[in-house]
Protein backbone atom coordinates (compact mmCIF):
# COMPACT_ATOMS: atom_id res chain seq x y z
CA UNK A 1 0.00 0.00 0.00
CA UNK A 2 2.85 2.44 0.66
CA UNK A 3 4.50 1.28 -2.52
CA UNK A 4 1.50 2.39 -4.71
CA UNK A 5 1.07 5.77 -2.24
CA UNK A 6 4.39 6.63 -3.59
CA UNK A 7 3.72 5.97 -6.91
CA UNK A 8 1.05 7.79 -6.94
CA UNK A 9 2.54 10.61 -5.36
CA UNK A 10 5.68 10.32 -8.02
CA UNK A 11 3.27 10.44 -10.94
CA UNK A 12 1.43 13.10 -9.69
CA UNK A 13 4.35 15.19 -9.19
CA UNK A 14 5.70 14.59 -12.85
CA UNK A 15 1.92 15.40 -14.03
CA UNK A 16 1.97 18.58 -12.42
CA UNK A 17 5.20 19.52 -13.66
CA UNK A 18 4.64 19.13 -16.99
CA UNK A 19 1.18 20.49 -16.92
CA UNK A 20 3.79 23.81 -15.43
CA UNK A 21 6.32 23.78 -17.72
CA UNK A 22 3.37 23.65 -20.67
CA UNK A 23 1.54 26.69 -19.11
CA UNK A 24 5.18 28.65 -18.16
CA UNK A 25 6.54 28.19 -21.66
CA UNK A 26 3.23 28.49 -23.73
CA UNK A 27 2.03 31.68 -22.01
CA UNK A 28 5.66 32.88 -21.95
CA UNK A 29 5.42 31.88 -26.16
CA UNK A 30 2.09 33.69 -26.58
CA UNK A 31 3.35 37.07 -24.89
CA UNK A 32 6.54 37.17 -27.32
CA UNK A 33 4.04 36.19 -30.15
CA UNK A 34 1.54 39.31 -29.47
CA UNK A 35 4.19 41.69 -29.23
CA UNK A 36 5.85 40.75 -32.60
CA UNK A 37 1.95 40.03 -34.41
CA UNK A 38 2.28 36.32 -35.26
CA UNK A 39 -0.71 34.10 -34.62
CA UNK A 40 1.31 30.84 -33.77
CA UNK A 41 4.16 30.81 -31.10
CA UNK A 42 7.14 29.67 -30.24
CA UNK A 43 8.35 27.99 -26.85
CA UNK A 44 11.47 29.62 -27.28
CA UNK A 45 12.21 33.35 -28.82
CA UNK A 46 13.61 32.18 -32.67
CA UNK A 47 17.34 31.42 -33.44
CA UNK A 48 18.82 30.43 -36.40
CA UNK A 49 20.49 27.65 -34.70
CA UNK A 50 20.11 23.93 -34.95
CA UNK A 51 19.81 23.64 -30.64
CA UNK A 52 17.16 26.49 -31.24
CA UNK A 53 15.10 23.79 -33.59
CA UNK A 54 16.03 20.82 -31.11
CA UNK A 55 14.62 22.71 -28.38
CA UNK A 56 11.55 23.84 -30.22
CA UNK A 57 10.31 21.40 -32.09
CA UNK A 58 10.88 18.77 -28.80
CA UNK A 59 8.64 21.08 -27.08
CA UNK A 60 6.01 20.86 -29.83
CA UNK A 61 6.11 17.06 -29.78
CA UNK A 62 6.12 17.06 -26.22
CA UNK A 63 3.53 18.83 -25.32
CA UNK A 64 1.02 18.14 -28.37
CA UNK A 65 -1.56 16.34 -26.44
CA UNK A 66 -1.88 19.75 -23.81
CA UNK A 67 -1.45 21.53 -27.07
CA UNK A 68 -4.31 20.23 -28.41
CA UNK A 69 -6.31 20.28 -25.22
CA UNK A 70 -5.70 23.73 -24.50
CA UNK A 71 -6.84 24.74 -28.36
CA UNK A 72 -9.87 22.60 -27.44
CA UNK A 73 -10.98 24.36 -24.55
CA UNK A 74 -10.36 27.86 -26.48
CA UNK A 75 -7.31 29.18 -24.69
CA UNK A 76 -4.37 27.88 -26.87
CA UNK A 77 -2.81 28.34 -30.21
CA UNK A 78 -0.98 26.60 -32.78
CA UNK A 79 2.38 26.47 -32.67
CA UNK A 80 4.23 28.65 -35.27
CA UNK A 81 6.10 27.65 -38.03
CA UNK A 82 10.15 28.27 -38.70
CA UNK A 83 10.76 31.55 -39.67
CA UNK A 84 11.97 32.68 -42.95
CA UNK A 85 15.83 33.56 -41.81
CA UNK A 86 16.63 34.83 -45.74
CA UNK A 87 14.25 36.24 -47.66
CA UNK A 88 16.83 36.65 -50.59
CA UNK A 89 20.53 36.19 -51.41
CA UNK A 90 21.70 39.99 -50.17
CA UNK A 91 18.70 40.37 -47.72
CA UNK A 92 18.28 38.40 -44.43
CA UNK A 93 16.14 39.16 -41.09
CA UNK A 94 17.08 38.34 -37.89
CA UNK A 95 14.06 37.67 -34.80
CA UNK A 96 15.09 39.96 -32.34
CA UNK A 97 14.21 42.50 -29.80
CA UNK A 98 15.46 45.23 -31.29
CA UNK A 99 14.10 44.28 -34.98
CA UNK A 100 10.34 45.67 -33.70
CA UNK A 101 10.33 48.84 -31.98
Amino acid sequence: MRKRRSLLAVVALLFVGYVGSYLALSRRGYATADRYHICGFYYFLPEMSDAWRVKNYGCVLLFSPLNIVDRWLGFGRVPASEPLWVLSRTQSFHFTKASIA
